[in-house]
């Protein structure tokens, strides 16, 4: 008896000892395990700062078009470039002061970079076309767009956007549209896909030029035609703005670098939101954040959109005087009114007609009014596309072809 209680004692033992060594391996597993994953969380989520090849790359797309601004604007070039370069690396020094000091500060920026701009055309650019100094005026705005928005936007926005450094801030002044530092690499593939969108959008435009040319005086026949086929044509060249962020994005492949295209596929917006969703999205944002959130937002939009569509209006009293010399105060008036108007009916009915989803946070709309807001941003569109390019511009189908 004696030795088989010795014997049990024993074999209890051993088999506390095996589970001992069982439980320490599963521990050791374990840890392995979370160290892996630990490791990976790290890598994925691991800063990655621009070195002098990346900045090299960045500059290689730049260069034709700081190039030919520096032959046409000359000494004026030198400040123009010098604000350009210096606004994001300003608004990271400034990210965390109050609003009070930031948007002031940046307002002066936007002046200036507006200023020379707007006077470098007048001075140097006297005997180009329209379209030249449209294609000048339009890359200019969405690259100060693209730069001056971060210091209205201070700390959210700039982590937004992953702009945490000097580096960084440094690295996305040189692109003409807005960066975000992401956490893995570009892949090709979906710069391809970017390649095909906009190559196909340009390619839609000049087979519509060769199409509307013969037909482009009865439609301006009728002012209904003409609008639609003016939006038809601006939503498919908007596209050649694209071009020099996909240069940029093409340069970036392989580096934790997503650009944000200028403009997406606006012809059949759904709503007023969904338009200014992709159309100028860096002149879109800046507005927002100089204007719309500082006067209250969605809180007071009563307040906040009128007021935001008429400065923009008056903003861009510039834009045609630089152009074709004319100020267009009705005009542009005309075109942001209405535009502004649809916008206010839009959100103050949302309120009442739209529900959130508990379950995935996505917005619930009822089918009639999805429909009515789509034909009120299909007809705003189309009223501000041709007043545009009649009262602006002082332009018509036929310039916009390129067949005048």
């Amino acid at each position: 008896m004696q030795q088989s209680s010795n014997y049990s004692a024993g074999n209890s033992n051993d088999q506390d000892q095996i589970q001992m060594i069982q439980n320490s391996n599963e521990e050791q597993l374990y840890t392995t395990i979370e160290d892996a994953h630990r490791s990976q969380h790290q890598y994925e989520h691991e800063e990655w700062n621009p070195d002098v090849i990346a900045y090299l790359r960045a500059v290689i797309p730049m260069s034709p078009f700081v190039s030919y601004l520096c032959y046409k604007i000359q000494i004026m070039a030198l400040p123009y470039l010098g604000l350009q370069m210096l606004s994001i690396p300003f608004a990271l020094k400034l990210r965390d002061q109050s609003g009070w000091i930031r948007w002031p500060s940046a307002f002066v920026i936007v002046a200036l970079l507006g200023g020379i701009k707007t006077s470098s055309i007048q001075l140097y650019f006297e005997n180009d076309n329209v379209a030249i100094k449209g294609f000048f005026y339009a890359f200019t705005a969405l690259w100060e767009c693209s730069n001056a928005v971060y210091i209205f936007g201070g700390r959210d926005l700039m982590d937004r956007f992953g702009i945490n450094n000097y580096q960084r801030a440094l690295f996305a002044a040189l692109c003409p549209a807005q960066i975000k530092f992401t956490a893995q690499a570009f892949p090709r593939d979906q710069w391809v896909r970017g390649l095909l969108h906009i190559g196909g959008y340009l390619s839609t435009f000049f087979v519509l030029r060769l199409v509307l040319r013969y037909v482009a005086e009865t439609i301006e026949m009728y002012a209904v035609l003409e609008a639609e086929a003016i939006v038809i044509c601006v939503s498919c060249l908007v596209h050649v703005w694209n071009v020099p962020p996909l240069l940029y994005q093409m340069f970036m492949i392989g580096y934790r670098v997503q650009v944000i295209y200028p403009y997406g596929s606006i012809y059949l917006s759904t709503s007023s939101r969904d338009f200014w969703s992709k159309w100028s999205r860096p002149a879109s944002s800046l507005i927002r954040h100089m204007f719309y959130y500082p006067l209250g937002g969605r809180g007071r939009a009563f307040l906040s959109i009128p007021l935001m569509f008429l400065l923009n209006a008056s903003s861009h009293y510039g834009v045609s005087e630089a152009l074709v010399g004319d100020k267009s105060e009705v005009g542009w008036n005309s075109v942001f009114g209405t535009l502004g108007l649809v916008a206010a009916i839009e959100v103050y009915c949302d309120g009442i007609f739209e529900r959130i989803d508990t379950g995935d946070g996505t917005r619930l709309t009822n089918k009639w009014w999805a429909r009515i807001r789509f034909v009120l941003a299909a007809a705003s569109l189309r009223f501000a596309a041709y007043t545009l390019l009649h009262k602006c511009l002082n332009s018509s189908l036929h310039s916009l072809l390129g067949l005048q």
